[in-house]
């Protein structure tokens, strides 16, 4: 957790094998604009505090995943808070 805590210049983050994100994870990632979890499942967001005041709380940013994906995540536990925010990886 917090391996990238207020880290304000980080705009991308490409994960091809993700399980969970912690809390704290990318908060304070204001100018994260792409996150990519590229893992054939979906990652567990353990809270939505993950991602505070990141450009995807912020909506300004998406979160990438496998595209038969998509709603899986959308309705996941935590992620259903950034559902507007969550894309199919295709669309990059």
């Amino acid at each position: 957790p917090y391996k990238f805590y207020y880290h304000t210049t980080l705009q991308l983050v490409d994960l091809s094998v993700c399980t969970e994100i912690y809390n704290g994870s990318f908060s304070g990632c204001e100018s994260l604009s792409k996150l990519i979890i590229r893992t054939p499942s979906v990652c567990s967001l353990k809270t939505t505090g993950a991602l505070d005041g990141s450009g995807i709380d912020l909506g300004t940013g998406y979160v990438y995943v496998p595209d038969e994906l998509v709603d899986s995540y959308k309705a996941a536990k935590n992620w259903s808070k950034y559902a507007a925010q969550i894309r199919p990886i295709s669309e990059l």
